[in-house]
């Protein structure tokens, strides 16, 4: 009897702890904001499969840039938030860095192991950094890479006549030089322009005027911690916009209503020769169904300009609002959405990585031949001004950005008009004595 009692008893036990292992470890639901690209669009199809191995449930909820910023704004406080996980745009984090939980503070995972910030591009984790503490975890290795026809600059006809009027090899543009001289013979081809600008009203215009006033030698602003400088050097800033000017000369028309949209159209359409493109919409230009010069392009890293080689860094970072209820939860999602094993099958479906060990895998850069310019570029790195106030300085760089490039103000009133306009959103945020 004693046995049998006994013999009862360890199945049972048995039974429990086979039972117990099949039980996920979490049974709670998670509210996640995102960005809506096709980066996330590859995070959300493959959910059932997190979902499935830690019993969490997620709400996934992606909207445009711009709107992620305003749910954000009015969704997390220090006392309550609508959400467990947000995506911050980097030169965002300042404006939320103090509600969200450092990232050194992160719980540990349940299932899935805490990223180590060392496996991620070093350009990418300054992105997540504020006041000298990473707040998020970084998610997507957007960095300006430079794409261009390959087939037309290694056409021998073209490279014969490229040769004969400007005196040197036609080759991807190395310097700012090179590129207006690329950008200026290929418009003049038939159904050909050299030049994809972008110009609509939008933070991607704040890239590119950064990136453009950097390369000629000038920053807008130095932000350190709660100290922002108007460094602006105006001659510097005026030679960029002209520079500019000339650049549009080359563009397709309706070339001041150029977005994401408009420049990926006209690209796919085998109208464009050289443009830069963030690596996280390079996909759309290399899938033949939507994309005429799919496997015709090439990749390289920004060109120099006259006083250096830089490459606007775009990252978004994860962020834990310090008052939500799931922070583990939310970090067990983070650590699986940054994982080596999840961003092989997210690459497949469109994910933008940012890990290492993903971009310099030998096998993926054969079939994204841009992984390779998108870690020579992060070397290039630099950040749209970091500071609480940055929305409100961007927008003064949209507005006069495209008035100076498009010709409505001389490049002078426009950069006076940027310089004075910053400067009072310096003084009334007590930034300037």
């Amino acid at each position: 009897m004693r046995n049998k009692i006994g013999f009862l008893l360890i199945s049972l036990i048995l039974i429990l702890s086979f039972v117990l292992a099949q039980t996920t470890p979490y049974k709670t639901t998670i509210n996640v904001l995102v960005w809506d690209d096709a980066h996330t669009k590859a995070v959300k199809s493959l959910i059932p499969e997190f979902e499935k191995v830690t019993g969490i449930k997620v709400n996934f909820v992606a909207l445009p840039t711009r709107s992620v910023l305003e749910k954000a704004a009015v969704g997390i406080s220090l006392d309550r938030t609508d959400y467990d996980l947000v995506a911050v745009d980097e030169p965002f984090v300042p404006q939320f860095g103090e509600l969200l939980i450092p990232y050194t503070l992160w719980p540990k995972g349940r299932v899935f192991e805490k990223v180590d910030l060392k496996d991620i591009v070093e350009g990418a984790v300054n992105a997540a950094i504020w006041e000298g503490t990473p707040r998020g975890l970084p998610i997507n290795g957007n960095v300006y890479v430079y794409i261009y026809r390959k087939d037309l600059f290694e056409d021998p006809k073209n490279k014969e006549e490229f040769k004969k009027e400007y005196g040197y090899e036609l080759n991807p543009p190395n310097t700012f030089k090179e590129l207006l001289d690329v950008s200026r013979f290929f418009s003049k081809k038939p159904n050909m322009y050299g030049f994809g600008p972008f110009t609509i009203k939008a933070e991607g215009v704040t890239a590119e005027a950064v990136f453009i006033m950097s390369s000629f030698g000038t920053d807008i602003l130095k932000a350190s911690g709660k100290t922002v400088r108007l460094v602006l050097d105006k001659k510097k800033a005026v030679e960029a916009i002209k520079f500019y000017k000339d650049l549009l000369e080359t563009a397709p028309p309706g070339k001041l209503s150029f977005g994401h949209t408009e420049r990926i159209q006209a690209f796919n359409m085998g109208q464009i020769a050289v443009m830069f493109q963030w690596p996280a919409l390079i996909p759309n230009h290399e899938d033949p169904k939507q994309s005429l010069v799919a496997g015709k392009i090439g990749y390289i890293v920004p060109p120099a300009g006259p006083a250096r080689r830089v490459a606007v860094t775009g990252c978004w970072i994860l962020g834990i609002p310090k008052a939500s209820k799931n922070k583990t939860a939310a970090a067990e999602f983070a650590y699986w959405w940054a994982s080596k094993e999840a961003g092989k099958k997210l690459i497949e479906a469109g994910m933008s990585p940012v890990r290492k060990d993903l971009l310099s895998d030998p096998d993926l850069q054969k079939t994204r031949k841009w992984y390779q310019a998108t870690l020579e570029a992060f070397k290039y790195g630099i950040s749209r001004p970091r500071f609480k106030d940055y929305a409100k300085v961007s927008e003064v760089i949209q507005v006069y950005w495209t008035k100076g490039i498009s010709g409505e103000l001389t490049p002078e009133q426009a950069v006076d008009s940027m310089y004075n306009e910053i400067y009072k959103i310096l003084k009334e945020g007590g930034y300037v004595q």
